[in-house]
């Protein structure tokens, strides 16, 4: 069985005028300028680089850059040659536990790089054009593509990008999903900071990938058209796509915006008291 299923597509909306670019000086919307302390020793791959997880900023902003990118920076070994590197760009979305999903095509050089040796690094970039590239919040995240059947989880990728449904459809497009092992987070200059798997996953002890579809469903019933905070006086329109543990993602005519919760959340049916401000525009 393919990892794919038909399902009612969530209903479209309009959304006004919108720009992502943000002011000069201004980081975009959803990420955070945290200060981040150095750390310049990578972790023993395959291995906790430290016993227990980050409560701390790194490990939070580096999973909202995960939550919150589009086009991601691939890189692979060439499987022609593998001691050359391989970059290439590709959509990516994530798993209810944060790992990053790929949908790639099995003619694809960086598929047949995978099929040789599936070590991988994605590279988030937060920056959106503006006149420091080098200043915004990025991270790499490295590890292991590794083929995903679950429906489920390749209906959180097309919900995200409903136009890929007709490439899902193919018989050479496949689901991936990347085994994390470690990431490397800058934020800015002098903040670098390497995390372990465990401040890059959030486990989904909770089963809340069974209760997503059916809440998103009840959610957009009730209140969409969302209204998310964006350019003043030109209220948008949102549909809400994905709900996970430490936030929500909305998607208005191709363009998507993460809500990150203050606290995470105990199961999704707090979902709807974290999000009760985003009610229908007037």
């Amino acid at each position: 069985m393919r990892w794919w299923y038909r399902s009612r597509p969530l209903a479209a909306t309009s959304c006004t005028s919108w720009s992502r670019n943000p002011s000069p000086g201004k980081r975009p919307v959803g990420v955070a300028a945290d200060h981040i302390s150095s750390s310049p020793a990578p972790p023993e791959f395959g291995h906790a680089a430290m016993t227990e997880p980050l409560a701390s900023a790194p490990g939070q902003l580096a999973r909202r850059l995960v939550r919150s990118a589009s086009k991601v920076a691939l890189a692979t070994s060439l499987a022609a040659d593998r001691m050359r590197p391989h970059s290439s760009l590709a959509l990516a979305a994530s798993t209810m536990e944060g790992e990053p999903l790929l949908l790639l095509s099995d003619l694809a050089v960086h598929t047949q790089n995978l099929a040789a040796d599936p070590r991988i690094a994605v590279l988030y970039d937060a920056d959106d054009g503006g006149i420091e590239p080098l200043s915004g919040n990025r991270v790499s995240v490295m590890g292991t593509a590794i083929a995903e059947p679950e429906r489920t989880v390749g209906e959180r990728f097309l919900r995200r990008y409903p136009h890929a449904r007709r490439y899902a459809e193919l018989a050479d497009f496949k689901l991936y999903r990347v085994q994390v092992e470690a990431a490397h987070l800058i934020g800015g200059f002098g903040t670098i900071h390497w995390l372990g798997a465990e401040d890059m996953i959030v486990p989904d002890h909770a089963g809340y990938a069974e209760d997503e579809p059916q809440l998103l469903e009840a959610l957009n019933a009730d209140h969409q058209p969302w209204t998310l905070p964006g350019s003043p006086g030109s209220p948008t329109e949102w549909t809400l796509i994905g709900i996970d543990a430490e936030g929500a993602d909305f998607r208005c005519e191709g363009r998507l915006e993460r809500f990150s919760f203050a606290n995470s959340l105990e199961n999704l049916q707090q979902a709807g008291a974290h999000l009760r401000h985003l009610g229908r525009p007037e």
